[in-house]
């Protein structure tokens, strides 16, 4: 009996020390292997072409910020490095490339847009990839009047990022990025029907574009500011129904539609 105890014991530690050599083994895998270069992109080209030409909803900007003090129209743009760590600071050029947009314009894969013209925004030449970090941000900044002036027309720009010391992401380091002034003007728009079994409630449906601010006047004393208001009426007789709009440009550029409702 003793005998066999021994030899349990013995097997135990053959086996402990079997696993701790091949953990050894593993350790030493992980900490010598090859890790992944770092590579810059541009997040923004990851889904092909970076369009703006919907209203972000109030105070969530999302492709773009609208400076009314400078009167700029700001696009924020990034460039994030890709690997398995961070480390390290280096410098990313970033550079704006007419050619590209000019070919797909000429190609027709760009229609009805014209190459944003070049004393209608300012881009930052370079930013520095800061060590530790894994993005660094900069901003495409655009007239806004040249916008608001110019609703009928799409404008394009194609922004590179490059680094002479890190490769880049060829897949991902340019960003087209297409803007519709349109946007900046909101034009208000509602219809007006009678609430079934109810005639002298009214339901109004919203159909404004580019607006992210209502304010209605249902011509009794009424008012309501939320997108599509019901509204009863307690006397009889005809109406007249306002909606005021306001969009990402604010007390600037406002868009009033009058209507007449009849209570019967």
């Amino acid at each position: 009996m003793r005998n066999s105890f021994v030899n349990n014991i013995k097997i135990l530690v053959a086996l402990s020390g079997f696993v701790i050599t091949l953990a050894s083994c593993s350790y030493k895998e992980i900490v010598d292997a090859d890790y992944p270069d770092q590579k810059i992109y541009m997040p923004a080209a990851v889904n092909g072409n970076y369009i703006i030409a919907g209203v972000s909803p109030a105070n969530k900007p999302f492709r773009y910020v609208v400076d009314m003090a400078a009167k700029k129209f700001n696009v924020p743009l990034s460039v994030y490095r890709s690997g398995i760590n961070n480390n390290g600071g280096f410098t990313v050029d970033i550079k704006v490339d007419t050619d590209t947009i000019t070919r797909m314009i000429d190609a027709s894969i760009l229609t009805g847009t014209l190459l944003l013209p070049a004393d209608k925004y300012t881009i930052e030449s370079a930013v520095d990839m800061a060590g530790g970090k894994e993005w660094a941000p900069f901003t495409l900044s655009v007239d806004l009047d040249f916008l608001r002036n110019n609703p009928g027309q799409l404008y394009a720009l194609c922004v590179g990022v490059s680094s002479p010391q890190k490769e880049v992401n060829p897949a991902n380091c340019k960003t087209i990025i297409i803007i519709d002034p349109k946007i900046t003007l909101p034009v208000a728009g509602f219809t007006s029907t009678p609430v079934e079994d109810d005639p002298n409630t009214i339901q109004f449906t919203n159909t404004s574009a580019y607006a992210l601010e209502y304010s209605w006047d249902f011509g009794d004393g009424g008012k309501a500011d939320v997108p599509s208001p019901a509204h009863t009426y307690t006397t009889a007789g005809t109406y007249t129904v306002k909606l005021t709009v306001t969009g990402i440009t604010g007390e600037e550029n406002k868009s009033t539609m009058d209507a007449t409702v009849t209570i019967p």
